[in-house]
């Protein structure tokens, strides 16, 4: 019994290494940057949250979590809308451009996660 309990001691902080590491390389992996016709903070505000969502998103697909079957177009395009949303209430004002230039970016989120998660994996963090 005490050997079960070992082995499954093991097994759990192999795991909990295992998200360390992923979360690790993922703070350190970058959102492909959107190329802002001007740079202020409405547009701080979209790549701060598009960052932090694609690590997220990120993670679940290394990690192969059932959960990343969650994200679909739908969800995306609501994500998107409320972030907009998000960052014109803080910012107090939003450009019409980058506005389109988020929206578009967003259009080609399978890209974005993927080549995130396929980057942290070729660092060999997670397996």
């Amino acid at each position: 019994m005490a050997n079960w309990l070992c082995r499954r001691g093991h097994a759990a902080a192999a795991a909990g290494l295992a998200a360390l590491g992923v979360a690790l390389a993922v703070g350190h992996a970058g959102a492909d940057i959107i190329a802002w016709p001007k740079q202020g903070a409405f547009e701080a505000c979209l790549e701060g949250a598009l960052s932090s969502w694609l690590k997220e998103q990120a993670a679940l697909v290394v990690n192969e979590d059932p959960a990343a079957g969650n994200v679909d177009d739908m969800a995306v395009a609501k994500w998107t809308l409320d972030t907009l949303a998000l960052c014109k209430s803080r910012a107090g004002s939003a450009d019409p451009e980058s506005e389109d230039r988020f929206t578009k970016h967003m259009a080609q989120w399978r890209r974005h996660i993927y080549d995130l998660a396929s980057s942290i994996r070729q660092r060999g963090i997670s397996d």
